[in-house]
């Protein structure tokens, strides 16, 4: 309680930084490629965690920190995203993890937009539990670790809710991006505050690199069987089955 006002420096107000964050196969990729496909907003991809980014900066965790801490931390960030953007106004960052420290990316970029991804979490569970990643997710291969992290993730993800300004921390639900893709990306373009382009439509015409594992969903028209494809797999979700809609 408090916390913001205790701040003696509130941030680099930079608008550049885009960061998407939610579960593994919760539609991330798919709400970059929406982004990135508007001609003033470039992909990053997935970068260095900021986790690894504040364990080389121990000065940023305290409960007050100085601005030149926070400038430095500021100026090597969009050092980094701007090799993927010289010229774009907006850079998105979609490295998942980081919807563990949104408080403190806030605190540094207050005015960087906060994307978080969701989508039903029995079908986020079992397409991660399905997928074969390339990075090793330690709670990817045991149905009753992802509900636990699930759960978890969830609690965080409500908090966030509660502390960050509505008009910085945006969420957008899978199934409604699927259902009707022009009203959830005109919110999504209006949130990164550039102006409309169509381009963003035809997520699936974004001929930038995918090395995530939606690369081949990725070049697709956006299509509706992954919604409640958990019902094709009842007889052997077990502890998944946790995360089922109630009935």
């Amino acid at each position: 309680p408090g916390y913001r006002d205790r701040q003696p420096d509130w941030g680099v107000e930079d608008p550049t930084p885009v960061l998407i964050v939610g579960l593994p196969r919760s539609g991330t990729t798919l709400t970059e490629q929406i982004l990135s496909s508007h001609p003033e907003i470039a992909a990053g991809g997935e970068r260095e965690p900021w986790g690894a980014r504040f364990a080389a900066r121990g000065d940023i965790w305290g409960p007050t920190s100085t601005p030149e801490a926070t400038r430095r931390l500021a100026d090597d960030y969009l050092a980094a995203l701007r090799r993927f953007g010289p010229d774009a106004k907006r850079v998105t960052d979609k490295t998942l993890g980081n919807f563990m420290l949104l408080g403190v990316i806030h605190r540094v970029f207050p005015e960087a937009t906060l994307i978080h991804c969701r989508r039903h979490p029995i079908d986020t569970a079992l397409s991660i539990f399905t997928t074969n990643f390339e990075m090793n997710y330690d709670f990817a291969s045991d149905r009753s670790d992802l509900v636990f992290f699930t759960r978890q993730y969830q609690r965080l993800m409500a908090h966030w809710r509660e502390v960050l300004p509505p008009d910085r921390f945006v969420e957008v639900e899978y199934e409604a991006l699927v259902a009707d893709l022009e009203p959830q990306a005109r919110r999504l373009i209006a949130a990164c505050g550039v102006e409309w382009n169509d381009a963003s439509l035809e997520p699936h015409r974004n001929t930038r690199e995918i090395t995530t594992a939606s690369i081949w969903q990725a070049r697709q028209p956006i299509y509706r069987t992954s919604v409640e494809r958990w019902r094709r797999y009842e007889p052997w979700l077990g502890e998944l089955r946790e995360l089922a809609p109630k009935i």
